[in-house]
This record gives C-alpha cells, sequence and structure tokens, in this order.
C-alpha cells in the first residue's frame, strides 16, 4: 500500500508547553494545525485526558509552516483555574478513520505557578538542592535562617525577566551540618502582584538516610475494554546515602494496585476489564526507609481503547538494537510496539529455521501493503524483517492484521543503510558493550564469567574479532528479506570500517550478513597491535559513510 493511497495524518506542533499559568486563572487558548500529506480528506476527531482540557475542530487556514498548503484549526482550551500549584502533562488525541499515523497523541503541559507558601528540600551532608518559584514580576528576595548558619541563598533570572522564567530558591549543607532538621525564610517583595510578596517558610534535611527521586513525572499506561492488566515496573532513584528500600506501596483509584518487586522497584498494574473506554487517573504512594518518603507519589494515567483492532503505538515502530525511531534500513529488523496484536498470552516464533513465515497465529505485518517476515508476535510487540525493496529516503506504511482484523497504519522512515551495533543488555554487561566475539568463541568482555555454553575475556590487540550489527543495508550479492544468508557465497557490504578507541578507521576483513541468519550482519576486523588498553574502549561500524551508534570493547595485552 503506497503512503500517498490514504490521508496522511500530522499536526504542528507536536507538542504544548510547558505553559506557566498563574493560580485561579485559565490558560491561554492553543492552536494546532492538522496536515494531510496523503490523499483523501482528513475526518477529524479529538478527545482529551483530563476534564481541564479540551479541544474543538475549527476551519481550514494556511498551514504554518507551508502556506501553500491548507490545514485544519485545533483549538485547545486551558480550564485550569481550578488546578492546584503543580505541574501537568495531559494529551489531546487526534484522530482520522483510515489516515496513515492516527491517532496522534498531542502532550500539554502546564505549570500552575506561583510564590509558593513553603518549600522542603532533603540533602546529604555534603548536598545541596534547588526549587524554582514564579512570581508574576520582578521581585526583591531576601532570605534567613534560623538555625544552622547560611545554608540558604536565592539566584535572580539571568535573563530579562518573564513570567515563566523562575526565581531559584538553593540550600547548601555547610561543612561539618549535622543531620537534622533546620529552618529558614526567604521574603518576596516589590511585585505588582500582591500575592508575589510574601515570606516562604523553608526547611531542609541534612540526612544520612536515601532520598528518593522519582524517574519520570506521570507513569502513562494503555489497555483495552476487557483486556488484561497492563503492567509497568518503575525503579526509584536514590540521590540519597545508603540503600533505598521500598517497604510498601498503596493506590488510589479501583482500576490501579502497586507493589513492591525488589529494594527500589515498584510494579504497577492497571486492569481495564471493568472499565468502559476512556481517560483513568490514580496516584501510587510509597512507603520506604527514605528520609523524604512521606512527600513522594506517582501519578499513574491509564488509557483505555475500545476492543476489537490491533493498534500501533504512536512512534513505536524501532529498530531491534536500540530501540530508537530514526530511520529504519532497507532489510533492518524492526520492532513494532502496540496493543491487541494477537491473544493476550501468545508467544509466537517460527517453528523451524529460515525462511521466516508471513503469518504466525493468524498475525500478519504489513510494510507497504506487502506481509513482511516475522521472528516474533505477541500481543503488544511484533519484530519483523523490513524489505530490502522499501524506497530509501522514502517512508513505509506499516499495518498489522489480526484474525482477518486491520489495524491503524503508521509510517516509518526508511534509509538505505544506518547501521546499529548490537548492545549486550545490562543482564549480561551493564554499561553499553558491544556485541563482539573473540577469535577462540569467548565474549568480549571486561570480565572472566560464564554464559550457558560461553565464556567471556577482554580482546586483545592484534586479535581478529567479529562485532554483530543490524542495518546495514542490502549486499552483493543480493539478499532477499526473510531468507536466510548464503553459507557458501558470501553476502558482503561495500564500503565499511571500524574505529576502535582512538585508532583510524580500520578495513574489516569481512563486512555482510551473518551466514544462515536473516537480517543479522557481522564485521570481522584485526585490532591494530597498538591498540589502547582499557576495560571500556569505544567500538563506531561506519556503512557508506553512515557511522553506527557506540558500543564499548574491553582490551587487555
Amino acid at each position: 500500500m503506497p503512503l500517498a493511497a490514504a490521508p496522511q495524518l500530522g499536526v504542528s506542533p507536536s507538542a504544548i508547553g510547558p505553559l506557566f499559568i498563574a493560580p485561579a486563572t485559565n490558560g491561554p487558548a492553543q492552536t494546532v494545525q492538522a496536515s494531510d500529506a496523503g490523499d483523501g480528506t482528513l475526518r477529524l476527531q479529538v478527545t482529551s485526558s483530563a476534564s481541564w482540557l479540551s479541544a474543538s475542530i475549527r476551519g481550514m487556514t494556511p498551514c504554518t509552516a507551508n502556506p501553500a498548503q491548507t490545514c485544519q484549526s485545533i483549538v485547545i482550551l486551558l480550564t485550569t483555574a481550578s488546578l492546584p500549584v503543580g505541574t501537568y502533562t495531559e494529551w489531546i488525541t487526534v484522530s482520522a478513520t483510515g489516515a496513515v499515523n492516527s491517532p496522534l497523541n498531542i502532550p500539554v503541559t502546564v505549570t500552575i505557578a506561583n510564590v509558593p507558601a513553603s518549600l522542603v528540600f532533603y540533602v546529604t551532608p555534603s548536598g545541596s538542592a534547588s526549587a524554582p518559584i514564579y512570581p508574576q514580576d520582578p521581585v526583591s528576595i531576601a532570605v534567613g535562617t534560623t538555625t544552622g548558619g547560611s545554608w540558604l541563598s536565592f539566584s535572580a533570572p539571568l535573563a530579562a525577566f518573564a513570567f515563566g522564567v523562575p526565581y531559584f530558591i538553593n540550600v547548601v549543607a555547610q561543612p561539618g551540618q549535622m543531620p537534622g532538621r533546620y529552618i529558614g525564610a526567604a521574603t518576596t517583595s516589590g511585585s505588582s502582584n500582591l500575592a508575589d510578596n510574601h515570606t516562604i517558610s523553608v526547611s531542609m534535611t541534612v540526612t544520612t538516610s536515601p532520598i528518593i527521586q522519582t524517574p519520570i513525572p506521570t507513569v502513562r499506561l494503555s489497555g483495552y475494554q476487557g483486556g488484561p492488566k497492563v503492567i509497568s515496573s518503575v525503579t526509584l532513584n536514590n540521590i540519597g546515602m545508603g540503600t533505598l528500600a521500598l517497604t510498601g506501596a498503596s493506590s488510589s483509584g479501583g482500576f490501579l494496585s502497586a507493589a513492591v518487586v525488589s529494594g527500589s522497584t515498584l510494579s504497577i498494574t492497571s486492569d481495564p476489564s471493568q472499565l468502559a473506554p476512556g481517560a483513568y487517573s490514580g496516584t501510587v504512594t510509597i512507603a520506604s526507609n527514605a528520609a523524604n518518603s512521606a512527600v513522594v507519589s506517582i501519578p499513574v494515567d491509564f488509557d483505555v481503547a475500545p476492543a476489537g483492532s490491533p493498534s500501533i503505538s504512536q512512534g513505536g515502530i524501532v529498530n531491534i538494537a536500540d530501540y530508537s525511531a530514526i530511520p529504519v534500513a532497507q532489510g533492518d529488523i524492526i520492532a513494532v510496539f502496540g496493543d491487541q496484536f494477537a491473544a493476550p498470552n501468545a508467544s509466537l516464533t517460527n517453528p523451524g529455521g529460515p525462511p521466516l513465515a508471513t503469518l504466525l497465529g493468524n498475525v500478519q505485518l504489513l510494510i507497504n501493503g506487502v506481509a513482511a517476515p516475522l521472528y516474533y508476535v505477541s500481543a503488544r510487540q511484533i519484530n519483523a524483517q523490513m524489505p530490502y525493496a522499501a524506497p530509501p529516503n522514502q517512508s513505509a506504511t506499516v499495518q498489522v492484521v489480526s484474525n482477518g482484523t486491520a489495524g491503524n497504519t503508521r509510517s516509518v522512515s526508511v534509509a538505505a543503510v544506518q547501521p546499529h551495533i548490537l548492545i549486550w543488555p545490562a543482564s549480561v554487561a551493564a554499561g553499553g558493550y558491544a556485541t563482539v566475539v573473540n577469535s577462540d568463541g569467548s565474549l568480549s568482555l571486561p570480565t572472566t564469567a560464564g554464559y550457558g555454553t560461553f565464556q567471556s575475556r577482554p580482546s586483545h590487540p592484534g586479535e581478529t574479532v567479529t562485532i554483530y550489527c543490524i542495518g546495514f543495508g542490502q549486499t552483493i550479492p543480493a539478499a532477499t528479506e526473510g531468507q536466510a544468508a548464503s553459507s557458501t557465497t558470501l553476502m558482503y557490504v561495500p564500503i565499511t570500517t571500524v574505529t576502535v578507541g582512538s585508532s583510524g578507521p580500520l578495513n574489516p576483513g569481512f563486512a555482510g550478513l551473518t551466514p544462515t541468519a536473516v537480517g543479522l550482519y557481522q564485521v570481522n576486523v584485526t585490532l591494530p597491535e597498538s591498540a589502547a588498553i582499557g576495560s571500556a574502549q569505544s567500538v563506531i561500524v561506519s556503512v557508506n559513510g553512515v557511522s553506527s551508534n557506540t558500543g564499548l570493547i574491553a582490551i587487555a595485552p
């Protein structure tokens, strides 16, 4: 199915905010333009994930990015007057029946900003912290402490003042300051807005205990009506001392539950089985040994879609090396993420060796309308191979068909080559080590260890190693997607070089498809005798002038 055979939904801007809004006021209306880069007519629908956010479809106007093109305006209203002080991110969903790249979620972030009544900080004995305050007009600030000495200060904006450009209240534990709670105040004055002028109570707790920091402001999950529970793991950061230990978790909202999985990791579960389609919100509250445990919680947003058709997520088409959504190469191995691809507990792979099937469990992945070879199918993920015939420097359409039901269509940019070195997962070797095999079949890693039938050790200068990659594009002789690479006539890729550490470009002995494999490339290269010694030397592969991601290799004498 060519990309131009249907409407192709695009929106600009793709995100709104952060917007800074004074308390007890509604934010200014925002306008998004929806465009059609394909054929046909966009039939737009818009929905919101929160009651303070709404959108309506308006008339046609010239597109801001291209005035020669016509766009449809979407006006977004921010009814924020009742929101407490804080930062909020919700979504406007724009969909168009039958369009490529539908639906699209537009995040809207607002900060209800003011000069707060109090600020609470937790720091280590040698630590520091800051918090922004948002007066509506320029202010003067005077700081003072009741206990603990001169640990409190402020920073004024470096640029010309405007609402939304913060001042900062800063705390720094002083040398020799003992663990405990210290009290101070920051007094603001001089603003024409009287609400800006008051005294902020400031406390700083110096602690040798852990201090929790949440890795993301909001956990956003999605499921479908009547479907299985959706589970997400969240690991909390410790910016304090000692070892963080979570002791319990509770949740608000009947659809939401949470449990401690390990010392610092939570399992958050959303259950859509009794929910109608729509947007739901809840909060997970954490109990732990952290000094600030009482003030830490995690908001959770849960989107429930109607049951029925498979749906590819926005941004859900990536390469399997580092899961980035940059252009995928001809012949690349891709992962497609979404929902309702297969039965809830499905885990389907090819029953034998190549050629790869194009139908697993009544599931197909159509790329430009043609069924692609499949490595793996589950309810929320499909691994497949991009056809070598996909035109480079264009977009390809991707659609899942499950049990005869076709889902939404997304697009992905295609390149002739986009090399990626395969990186070991953290469970094997943390830090970003490349998948490299030494001349004796051992894995090139800093330490000696056993991994099933494999052993590991650092590589040596002068040794020939094999680097495994994806995304090298078409070979000589030409490869066919889904088919095993020949083991008699090597299928190579020209103009390939390797850089290790500070070495100049190295010419490999072979670069091309791994014999008998599908879509997997290897580079056989001899490390220079002068290679730098170190447990984490960088390695980069370039194909036709396009550089890969950076991996690490261990080199020892």
